[in-house]
C-alpha cells in the first residue's frame, strides 16, 4: 500500500497547482498525486488555441511540483473516507491523512457515438491533429468556449469546419444575445457552417445526424460539449465513478441529493 500524507485525486493543472501550494506550507509532508491521464501535468488552454497557431508541443508541460510522486494512467475508483484508504483501477491501494479531489469536468456524452473525439486530453489533440490535414471536413458539436476556439484553430489551418449546438449562437451561454450572434456572424464570415439551433441524434466517426434531420458527413466529429460542472454536491462525472463509504454526506451527494455539510478535516 502506497502510504502519503496528502493525496490528490487528479493530475492536471488544479492538481498541480494544489502540489505546489501544499509545497509552500509543508515542505516535507509526502504527496501522490494519481491521474488517469498518462501525460504529466500540462497546461489544457494550450489545447484549443496555442498549438493550432504555431507553439511547439513542449510549451504544454507544467513545471512540476518538487517531491511530488506523481502516477499517471490510473484512475481512483474507490474511497473509505473513514479508514482514510483509496483504490485505483488497477487494485493499489493508498492510505492518506489528507485528501484533494481535483478530477475537473468532462464532456457531456452523446449516447452511442462511436469512433468520435471528445476533445479534453494531449492525447485528443493530437488525434484531432493528425486527422485534420488541409481540406479536412471536422465537424464540431458545441458552441461553447473549447468548441468556438478549437473552431477557429481547425479552420486557421486550412480546414472545413462544421459547428452545431442546440443554442441560438456561439457562446450564448457566455456572451449577451447581440455579442453572440455578432461572433456567430463572424465566424461564418471566416468559412465556418455554423449550425445554430440543432440537437445532436446521434453520431460517429464520420456521420452526424441531427433531430431536425440534417445530416453531416465529415472525416472527424469532434464534440467540445460543456462539460458538467459542480461541486462534490452536484456530482460532476469524474466523481460519479467513484465507490465511497464512510461519510453519509458524501454518500447523499454520490447519489445525486444536494448535501450542504461541510466536510471538514481530513480534506486538504
Amino acid at each position: 500500500m502506497n502510504t502519503t500524507k496528502y493525496l490528490i485525486v487528479g493530475a492536471g493543472m488544479t492538481g498541480d497547482m494544489a502540489a505546489k501550494g501544499i509545497r509552500e506550507h509543508d515542505s516535507d509532508g509526502s504527496i501522490t498525486m494519481v491521474g488517469a491521464d498518462p501525460n504529466p501535468p500540462y497546461k489544457r488552454p494550450l489545447l484549443t488555441k496555442g498549438l493550432w497557431q504555431g507553439a511547439p508541443e513542449e510549451k504544454v508541460w507544467r513545471d512540476p511540483a518538487e517531491g511530488v510522486e506523481l502516477i499517471t494512467g490510473r484512475r481512483i475508483v474507490s474511497l473509505d473516507l473513514g479508514a482514510g484508504t483509496a483504490t485505483d483501477d488497477a487494485g493499489d491501494e493508498y492510505s492518506w491523512e489528507k485528501l484533494l479531489l481535483a478530477t475537473g469536468a468532462r464532456p457531456r456524452q452523446i449516447p452511442g457515438a462511436e469512433g468520435v473525439v471528445w476533445f479534453r486530453t494531449l492525447d485528443d489533440y493530437r488525434r484531432v491533429r493528425a486527422a485534420a490535414g488541409e481540406g479536412a471536413h471536422v465537424a464540431v458539436i458545441g458552441g461553447g468556449f473549447i468548441g468556438s476556439e478549437l473552431a477557429a484553430g481547425l479552420v486557421s489551418n486550412g480546414c472545413r469546419v462544421t459547428m452545431l449546438f442546440p443554442e441560438s449562437g456561439i457562446g450564448h451561454r457566455l456572451f449577451p444575445t447581440d455579442l453572440s450572434a455578432s461572433v456567430t456572424d463572424y465566424y461564418r464570415e471566416k468559412g465556418v457552417e455554423v449550425l445554430a439551433g440543432e440537437m445532436v441524434s446521434s453520431a460517429s466517426g464520420d456521420r452526424v445526424e441531427t433531430q431536425s434531420g440534417k445530416t453531416i458527413e465529415a472525416d472527424a466529429i469532434e464534440p467540445a460539449l460543456a462539460p458538467l460542472r459542480g461541486v462534490i454536491t452536484q456530482v460532476p462525472p469524474q466523481y460519479a465513478a467513484l465507490k465511497v463509504s464512510g461519510r453519509p454526506a458524501y454518500a447523499r451527494a454520490r447519489r445525486g441529493e444536494p448535501s450542504k455539510t461541510t466536510l471538514d478535516a481530513p480534506y486538504v
